[in-house]
């Protein structure tokens, strides 16, 4: 693997965990359900698919994807800025 195509990966990675993060300050804790008309889920959808379609969802690709999710689901701190989607410009 070439060291442009790993730079590639951590930036697709880093973006979903972004999205991963973000729908969970918006949705985490709450009875709302999450739905496409939020743009954080977009995003989000967004992000996954550009994860599988550079082909991480190969054996070691998606074990970093999932460490990823599993990293973020444990978020719950609204330290972060809400509304800011570095990950879907114009959003």
């Amino acid at each position: 693997m070439s060291p442009n195509n790993d730079l590639k990966r951590q930036f697709l990675l880093e973006r979903l965990l972004d999205a991963v993060k973000q729908c969970q300050i918006r949705f985490g804790g709450r009875k709302e359900i999450a739905s496409d008309s939020d743009s954080r889920v977009t995003c989000l959808c967004a992000q996954f698919e550009a994860v599988l379609q550079h082909g991480l969802k190969r054996s070691r690709g998606l074990a970093l994807t999932a460490a990823a999710i599993k990293q973020a689901a444990g978020f719950t701190s609204k330290t972060e800025t809400e509304g800011s989607h570095s990950c879907c410009p114009g959003k």
